[in-house]
């Protein structure tokens, strides 16, 4: 893992650099532009859910307990040089470590530091996963803080570069990915629905992901929604859940891909895609959509009847949403 790690950070001032240009924080002038592989930024369009040799790791417990797909957390090791026994946690949304003298690590300081999981067998070794890079990147939401953002690494000799991102993308660069974290809630990806007070469990959400997108729009369980300190609710994130995922009908089908372009405002007026507008899309709410008027994919068969959105404001959901010309 050392000569990855070694060979991976050669190429960390490349990764740096596109990666504030793809969370939008690069000068547009800037020649790395042409280092982009998409037209749309990772964080709108979307990856895989972050996993580990096929196995996800999309929710981790603190406590070592396996997740739906048998994979447990089982260690952690500090970055080198520093003394004492750091155990992972988390601090509403960032990763921290901790150790019994009290001292806690985040941010910069958690650069190099290794995560240990372990897949299901009595044979199976624990496998390091590297936090390669930190990066603080700017939220969706007016008058949002900056989101933590983590470039995590694995082991794997069969790809280019001996290791590979936890975020399973369509880049061939490692380092073009990174993850941001939500603690004390998961989310049921079959169902799109939000599963809330889940103390012990962390739940690890790469760029582009409907969870990751949840968290930059200042809809995470941690955030500051309201000016005062509050969260959004349960029902105000499962209505972005279901917005998008494009879960029309409610039931947790999709009817959506990576990549297909969306214009959205949210009642608040606190999240607003930048104009001209496309043709409405639908209203939404915690149940799936409350009315449709065009599908982001033209040729969706919808498996539901909803009204149109003639009767409908903004004001009967959480969620407005466009189809760009």
């Amino acid at each position: 893992m050392t000569r990855g790690i070694t060979r991976l950070r050669r190429h960390r001032r490349h990764w740096t650099a596109l990666a504030a240009l793809l969370s939008g924080c690069a000068d547009p002038e800037s020649e790395d532009i042409e280092m982009r592989p998409y037209h749309c930024p990772i964080w709108q369009c979307g990856f895989n859910s972050a996993q580990v040799n096929g196995r996800s790791i999309r929710e981790l417990n603190l406590d070592g307990q396996p997740n739906d797909d048998g994979v447990r957390l089982v260690g952690f090791v500090a970055p080198a040089g520093l003394p004492g026994k750091y155990r992972l946690d988390f601090d509403g949304d960032e990763l921290i470590a901790r150790n019994a003298a009290g001292s806690v690590l985040r941010g910069d300081q958690l650069i190099g530091a290794t995560i240990l999981v372990k897949k299901p067998g009595l044979l199976s070794l624990p496998l390091p996963i590297t936090i390669l890079d930190y990066q603080e990147i700017d939220g969706w939401a007016a008058g949002a803080g900056k989101v933590p953002a983590y470039a995590m690494l694995y082991l794997d000799l069969d790809s280019l570069f001996g290791v590979r991102n936890v975020c399973a993308g369509d880049l061939l660069d490692v380092f073009a990915t990174a993850a941001t974290v939500i603690g004390g809630e998961t989310y049921d990806l079959d169902a799109k629905t939000v599963e809330p007070g889940r103390d012990r469990w962390l739940t690890i959400a790469c760029a582009g992901s409907a969870a990751a997108k949840m968290r930059l729009m200042n809809y995470g369980p941690h955030g500051d929604f309201d000016g005062e300190g509050h969260p959004a609710t349960v029902e105000q994130r499962q209505a972005t859940l279901k917005m998008i995922t494009a879960d029309y009908c409610g039931g947790g089908d999709s009817y959506t891909r990576n990549q297909v372009a969306l214009q959205w405002k949210n009642s608040g007026g606190t999240v607003v895609s930048p104009g001209p507008w496309g043709r409405p899309e639908a209203i939404w709410g915690p149940d799936g959509a409350l009315c449709l008027d065009a599908t982001r994919l033209a040729d969706a068969d919808v498996a539901c009847a909803l009204p149109a959105c003639d009767d409908f404001t903004l004001d009967d959901g959480e969620w407005a949403t466009f189809v760009p010309d």
